[in-house]
């Protein structure tokens, strides 16, 4: 080979050697855990090292890229031994900053090489004060009006120093103005929000702007200019307003579960569902309630929060039911709802009904009348009046000033309407029909009287027995004299509320509840004309008659008569009383008819006890018994009835849960006709109460009498929709069907009773 050529490539060998002569050195290496403010980086945070000086990066790294680094970080920084230095390369003892994102997280030097250093990081470190945090928010947007939008920060940390951010709002899709007008989303605001020393929390409040329009989902930031004395853990917060003009509506159904057998449970299971689906998440808190199943025994009490995903319609809250040994009527839990979030709650609670297969009830849904739907002018009902031969029902409506005319079907109590009454009827201008409260219709069917408590007057009406509809005769208004042979100007009949018939048709008694009296008229049979007689009035001593002055009549409400017609017993709202009245029961008497006063059963006094409030009475068909509905005290009184008239005060019928679960503010009774049964229709908690009177071949030990429980029906549970404000009760004659005034509910419910002599056996088929 030429010398020359073994020159040239000895030459180019030994070029190539020094042109490879630097020798990576060893890395320094920083690793450790990764906080930003004391709580955990996320994964896919970013972790860099940069040189102080020049800013370039030195290394960098993604949180959890590595699964044997876990949630900690690892920089392997380049080292340079040489000169000149290479690019990305770092010597001992260079300035570093370590960022987390493009946040400061720790200012330190190179190490030696090949030196690994545990450091961790967190900005908190740097000793710039404490960090402070928010959390983005959502809110609906509200249909008027401004709904606030508020954003809640968090100090890490205490600090001994004021800690002062500097805000201001700044749109995003959402529009800001200084007014809610149209296209204004929310009102434009800045500030400052300042937290004392020890203080970790405060608050700033941006009005959000209600209208009706649809619109789509907007948002608004609440950018952060500037702090003193921490650190701003992120640069701004989003509000995301939510229009709730078109979010869904939230929908659960009732459900009725049959109890399980012994040693079983079963489920009662809600299936709330929203009316479309929606971009967002749909929440709302529930928890059971216990209406008069109670929880431990009849069911497990559950309550905690259903989220519905974005997209779903649907979820499921299921209810434990347990078995309760001994037979008893339907019971009822509801399921309430609250704090709805992006949903809208048609109905707050849910009712869940629990049958026990072995349980005779006492009455059967039927109808319902309810105004605006079935019939026309039924508003605020109060009262209801049978015709004599069951054909016709009349009922009273407060509200509207009217009475109203409904033919009834016997055999299955149904009621249809015909026409209503009222003083702009035509032949009806002079009838006194403001704000009616009663009405009865004579024994004989030809004549209907109605109480018109704010005129303080009776209606007297004509009656065709075959088709029902009235005709006017006259008016008996209170101070004015009613008739020419009339024992002077009515007296008694302010605030007129209550009437009551003689068994003969031949008296007409009336209680004035602003006048405290009870005031007495003769009845025409043949016109229902009406003839003022007297009226016995509160803590007057009637001068024609041998009793003394009558006491505790404050505001009477109830009137019943002794089956033979010797006895006017008076229930006394605020005298919270019962007041006994010997009648002149001898039609060739002069005084036939007239009261006069016996003697009171007061509560608190002589022993009497649970009368608070007493506010209607019945006297049972044999004469026995009186009971006493006490509106204050949610009870019903017993008293034995002796052959003079006289009371004496046997038991108190309280509202107790479970064994009596209604009666709460209870205001009307009945008893029925065949003496079986008792009806306490319970105001405040839309109820009717059904009691089975004790008779005297009872083989339970009761005395005759007594009230044993049979059935509590509750505004919505079950069929029961329209039973709201439950105020009067009316049975029919033919002890077929019962009759409940709803007044909250503008309705009348139609109840078909169940005799007690029927026996039920499986699925209650007849044997």
């Amino acid at each position: 080979m030429d010398h020359r050529i073994k020159l040239l490539a000895a030459g180019l060998l030994l070029t190539g050697l020094n042109a490879e002569a630097r020798i990576d050195a060893p890395d320094h290496i920083f690793y450790g855990n990764v906080t930003v403010f004391g709580d955990p980086a996320a994964p896919g945070q970013v972790v860099e090292a940069r040189l102080l000086s020049t800013g370039e990066i030195l290394a960098r790294y993604e949180l959890g890229v590595d699964i044997r680094l876990g949630a900690q970080y690892a920089l392997r920084i380049p080292m340079d031994a040489v000169n000149p230095r290479g690019d990305g390369r770092a010597r001992p003892g260079d300035p570093v900053n370590l960022l987390i994102g493009n946040v400061v997280a720790a200012e330190t030097t190179v190490g030696d090489l090949g030196r690994a250093v545990r450091l961790d990081l967190d900005p908190q470190n740097l000793g710039t004060g404490p960090s402070l945090n928010v959390a983005d928010i959502t809110l609906f947007e509200g249909n008027a009006g401004t709904t606030p939008a508020t954003f809640e920060f968090n100090l890490n940390t205490t600090s001994a120093d004021p800690v002062v951010l500097f805000w201001q709002t700044e749109d995003d899709t959402a529009t800001g103005g200084t007014a809610c007008v149209a296209g204004i989303d929310y009102l434009v605001d800045q500030g400052t929000l300042s937290f004392p020393p020890g203080q970790q929390q405060g608050s700033v409040t941006i009005l959000v702007c209600g209208d009706t329009v649809i619109e789509p989902t907007e948002r608004f930031r609440l950018r952060f200019t500037g702090i003193q004395g921490g650190v701003l853990a992120r640069p701004a917060a989003t509000a995301t307003i939510i229009d709730d003009d078109d979010v869904p509506d939230l929908r659960v159904a009732d459900v009725t579960v049959t109890e399980p057998p012994s040693g079983q449970t079963t489920q009662a299971v809600f299936r709330p569902r929203l009316s479309k689906n929606s971009d967002f998440e749909a929440r709302f808190d529930y928890t059971t309630e216990p209406l008069n199943a109670q929880p431990g025994i009849d069911y497990s009490p559950v309550s905690g929060t259903i989220m519905i995903a974005a997209g779903d319609l649907d979820a499921e809250i299921a209810v434990p039911v347990l078995h309760v040994p001994d037979s008893s009527a339907p019971k009822s839990f509801q399921l309430r709802f609250s704090n709805p979030f992006n949903l809208v709650l048609d109905i707050d609670r849910a009712l869940g009904v629990i049958l026990d297969p072995s349980f005779r009830p006492a009455v059967e849904h039927e109808q319902d009348l309810v105004n605006g739907e079935d019939v026309i002018g039924m508003a605020g009902p109060t009262a209801l009046a049978l015709s004599p031969d069951g054909t016709h029902a009349y009922v009273t409506s407060e509200a509207l000033d009217a009475l109203l005319l409904f033919n009834r079907n016997p055999g299955n109590g149904r009621l249809s309407p015909v026409e209503g009454y009222d003083s702009a009827r035509t032949g009806f201008e002079q009838a006194r029909f403001d704000g009616p409260i009663d009405v009865v219709v004579s024994p004989d069917g030809a004549h209907v009287y109605v109480a018109a408590r704010n005129d303080s007057a009776i209606a007297v009406l004509g009656r065709n027995p075959a088709t029902g509809r009235l005709g006017f005769v006259q008016n008996q208004v209170d101070g004015i004299l009613g008739a020419p042979d009339a024992n002077g100007p009515n007296v008694g009949l302010a605030g007129v509320r209550r009437l009551l018939l003689s068994a003969d048709g031949l008296h007409l008694y009336a209680a004035g509840s602003d006048a405290n009296s009870v005031a007495v008229f003769e009845r025409d049979p043949s016109s229902g004309e009406l003839r003022f007689l007297e009226a016995e009035t509160n803590g007057q001593n009637d001068p024609q008659d041998p009793g003394p002055m009558v006491v505790a009549m404050s505001r009477p409400s109830g009137l019943a008569l002794s089956p033979n017609g010797a006895d006017l017993y008076v229930a006394s709202r605020f005298g919270d009383a019962v007041q006994v009245f010997a009648r002149d029961d001898d039609p060739t008497s002069p005084d036939f008819g007239r009261l006069s006063y016996v003697t009171v059963y007061e509560n608190g006094l002589n022993g009497i006890v649970g009368l608070d409030g007493a506010f209607d009475i019945a006297v049972t068909g044999d004469g026995a018994h009186v009971y006493v509905t006490a509106e204050a005290e949610n009870a019903i009184v017993l008293f034995d009835r002796g052959s003079n008239g006289l009371l004496g005060q046997r038991s108190v019928f309280r509202h107790q849960t479970p064994e009596r679960p209604g009666l709460i503010g209870v205001q009307g009774l009945a008893v029925s006709p065949d003496g079986l049964e008792v009806f306490a229709a319970g105001f405040t908690d839309s109820s009717l109460s059904i009691f089975e009177r004790i008779g005297a071949d009872d083989d339970d030990g009761l005395a005759p009498g007594e009230l044993r429980l049979r059935q509590t029906l509750f505004d919505d549970q079950g069929q029961m929709r329209n039973l709201a404000g439950a105020t009067r009760v009316t049975p029919s004659a033919d002890d077929q069907f019962v009759y409940v005034v709803a007044n909250q509910d503008n309705a009348i419910v139609v109840l078909r009773r169940i005799s007690l002599d029927v026996v039920f056996i499986d699925d209650f088929e007849a044997p």
